[in-house]
């Protein structure tokens, strides 16, 4: 018979093993001891998860877990009781739990928190040594697989934020044997580039996939970097150790993006909102200071009102008082000249003549007042008020007037 006749189906196959597993008598109701990992809840009450130890793995699904008396967490050693089955259409091989038992924590969870443990003791999760990761980076290194959906999705979420960001991306393996390695090169090179910033990302995964970014080498090398590092390992409920060391940690490698690129359209709108919001500021300080001038210059007008109402009254009461102190002078020059002239007309010699007296001059046309000036035989020259008189002196008698 050729191989074309020789054959059986698909279906056959798959039956057939599970006939072996459901003949199987002694692997019925075993029960397994394991490490809990990448547990899920469906419906509030059955669990999707996978046992574990070093060497293998196999999935399990419990009916009815609410009925036990713990919550089952990843990372705790248990002892789970049931039968292997093998699920013919998917092609799946299944341990369908009936029972489980807490046994208390597995080994990789057990190391992990005693690794946290001795790295918080020296100080490499301290806040004080953390540096300041920045919101608006423009030069991005990127530590991640060059496969997968990760890097597309750190790229799409930076360049729709902003266009004008450099992403250098170093390629490293994230997940298995000296996967550690890798990412540790990775750093390092981008540590040299004087980037903004680093992330350091992978998707989603099992404790037994994230055990890489566990390592204790690369959380050294991470508190050693002078580049702020962002840890954006699985996914939010997903802790690893260089969560702990990083500057900051995401909770997503998507957030990541947004935490350190800033998003320009919203950057432009809340520019304008301020510039808005500063041009009312200056509208309204600008109207306030027109008020506050105009209050200003009606103050000064009215002082300055004030001021020359104030003058022109001081000036009226000046020239009134000038007026009446020119009167007084001209009053008191008046009745001065008055006195004056009366004085002076008491002097003049024509008044004095007027009334019968004369003046008597030598032929010098000198005034003689006294005897002593006459000689008999002189001729005189007499003066009065209507004319003058030529005459000679006959007799000299001196004496008294009477």
């Amino acid at each position: 018979m050729n191989d074309e006749q020789n054959f059986i189906t698909v279906s056959q196959l798959g039956n057939y093993i599970k006939n072996i597993f459901d003949n199987e008598e002694m692997l019925h109701n075993i029960s397994i001891f394991g490490e809990i990992s990448a547990y899920k809840l469906y419906r509030g009450d059955t669990a999707y998860f996978t046992i574990k130890d070093e060497n293998a793995m196999i999935d399990c699904v419990m009916f009815g877990v609410n009925r036990l008396n713990f919550q089952p967490q990843v990372g705790e050693s248990v002892i789970v009781k049931g039968s292997p089955n093998y699920y013919v259409k998917g092609g799946k091989l299944n341990f369908n739990v009936r029972n489980m038992v807490a046994y208390g924590k597995g080994a990789l969870y057990l190391k992990f928190l005693q690794l946290k443990e001795k790295l918080e003791k020296e100080g490499l999760f301290a806040p004080e040594h953390k540096k300041i990761v920045p919101n608006n980076a423009i030069n991005i290194g990127v530590a991640t697989s060059l496969q997968g959906a990760v890097l597309q999705d750190i790229k799409n979420v930076a360049y729709r934020r902003n266009a004008g960001v450099n992403l250098f991306v170093y390629g490293c393996t994230v997940q298995g044997a000296k996967a550690d390695e890798t990412i540790i090169k990775a750093v390092q090179e981008l540590d040299k580039l004087n980037l903004d910033v680093i992330i350091v990302a992978r998707g989603g995964g099992s404790s037994e996939d994230l055990d890489c970014f566990n390592s204790e080498k690369l959380a050294r090398v991470i508190y050693d970097c002078k580049t702020p590092i962002v840890s954006a390992v699985g996914h939010e409920t997903d802790f690893t150790i260089i969560d702990f060391v990083a500057d900051r940690r995401a909770p997503t490698p998507s957030a990541a993006a947004e935490i350190v690129v800033a998003n320009v359209e919203e950057q432009k709108k809340l520019l304008y909102k301020l510039l808005t919001r500063i041009q009312v500021a200056i509208d309204r300080e600008c109207q306030e200071g027109r008020r506050k001038a105009e209050n200003f210059i009606q103050r000064i007008n009215l002082k300055i009102s004030n001021y020359i109402d104030n003058a022109s009254q001081n000036l009226k009461l000046s020239i009134q008082q000038l007026d009446r102190y020119e009167n007084e002078l001209l009053l008191k020059m008046t009745n001065k000249y008055t006195l004056l002239c009366q004085a002076l007309e008491k002097l003049n010699p024509l008044s004095i003549m007027s009334r019968g007296f004369a003046l008597i001059e030598n032929e010098n046309n000198q005034v003689c007042s006294k005897i002593a000036d006459f000689v008999e035989g002189q001729n005189i020259n007499v003066n009065l008020i209507d004319g003058k008189l030529k005459a000679e002196v006959i007799e000299i008698k001196k004496g008294k007037r009477k």
